[in-house]
């Protein structure tokens, strides 16, 4: 009995030869093994369909996009129209991600706005691209989820990186008084340095707040997420969070243009904070050296208008020889969370 031979990737017709062992798909490249046993796609489908039913892996809460499950885990943290749960794809081998989950009745916009933004930057131009798109959240998924008790709602899915646990806000109930200022310096760098990769490929966060900022436990390493306000320089903002005020200022209009200026000064009143500091009456501790509380404090008064713009890596490699002044060569001082907060 002859048997009609059909790339399994793509279902063209395959010329295979009485000798071949092997043979190379003409319109999609794969190649495919040949052996005397076979697998009717009856029994192809079953086989998939059994390893990729969550309910094969003692799961008990999960969510679809098409034929991908996910099963959901802890709820990390709640934003203002989004929940946030740890998860993994539903199977094995399994991958960790992270489910941002819009709450029922909320607007998605800002969920798109964060893909759209995220995946133009993973493919910037910019110099360094290579280097830093890989610190950005890393989008694995997006669409409305089918079944579960979340169905319909729209979600966002990225890759999870296990050692960045903690947000800003977290850190600062570890650390009441401040973080030590010296490891301040290290920290702040860290944002700049992202910030300037997203302001030179022609993009603004928008929401540079505690809790987008997370932080690599016994590490120098920082994470800025939250991408829901981003958008090109000059389009509208979306209105900012009321939690967020101290951060934004009354001077922040919902609809004013986007500028890099906004991150910075942001970013300098989430330092001031991660010091024990007021960001709102812009006060720190007397613990701060006095040169580098009055270079954070600058910058978190920075005016909103064009003549102030100034480039984030031009703050950073200034505040790297402030420190130099301050402290001397350069020191690793990662920022421990006490086990009481873990």
């Amino acid at each position: 009995m002859e048997h009609a031979l059909i790339c399994p990737q793509c279902k063209a017709p395959l010329k295979a030869y009485w000798y071949s062992r092997s043979v190379v798909c003409n319109y999609c490249g794969t190649t495919i093994v040949l052996e005397e046993s076979t697998l009717s796609a009856e029994e192809f489908h079953k086989a998939f369909i059994a390893w990729n039913s969550p309910q094969n892996y003692a799961l008990s809460n999960w969510i679809s996009i098409g034929e991908r499950h996910w099963a959901v885990e802890d709820l990390l943290a709640r934003g203002e129209t989004t929940d946030v749960y740890s998860g993994r794809l539903a199977r094995w081998p399994t991958e960790l991600v992270v489910l941002k989950v819009l709450r029922e009745g909320e607007d998605d916009q800002g969920l798109a706005r964060e893909w759209q933004t995220l995946q133009q930057l993973r493919q910037s131009g910019a110099r360094g691209a290579d280097h830093f798109s890989r610190l950005l959240p890393q989008p694995v998924m997006t669409g409305k989820i089918s079944g579960s008790t979340f169905h319909g709602r729209s979600v966002n899915i990225f890759r999870r990186e296990k050692d960045f646990r903690f947000n800003f806000e977290e850190v600062r109930k570890a650390y009441p008084k401040g973080i030590p200022a010296r490891a301040s310096v290290w920290v702040w760098r860290r944002i700049l340095e992202i910030l300037s990769f997203i302001h030179v490929s022609g993009y603004v966060h928008g929401a540079v707040v505690p809790a987008h900022l997370l932080l690599q436990e016994n590490e120098h390493g920082l994470r800025l997420v939250g991408y829901s306000r981003s958008g090109l320089k000059g389009s509208p903002l979306s209105e900012p969070s009321t939690s967020d005020l101290a951060f934004y200022t009354d001077e922040v209009k919902t609809g004013m243009p986007l500028m890099s200026q906004l991150d910075i000064r942001m970013s300098a009143r989430c330092i001031l904070h991660a010091l024990g500091g007021d960001p709102l009456a812009l006060t720190l501790p007397d613990s701060v050296p006095a040169q580098l509380a009055d270079y954070v404090v600058k910058f978190a008064q920075l005016p909103l208008k064009k003549s102030s713009e100034i480039s984030a890596w031009t703050i950073r490699e200034e505040l790297g020889k402030l420190a130099d002044d301050l402290y001397g060569a350069p020191a690793f001082i990662p920022i421990k969370i006490p086990e009481t907060i873990n």
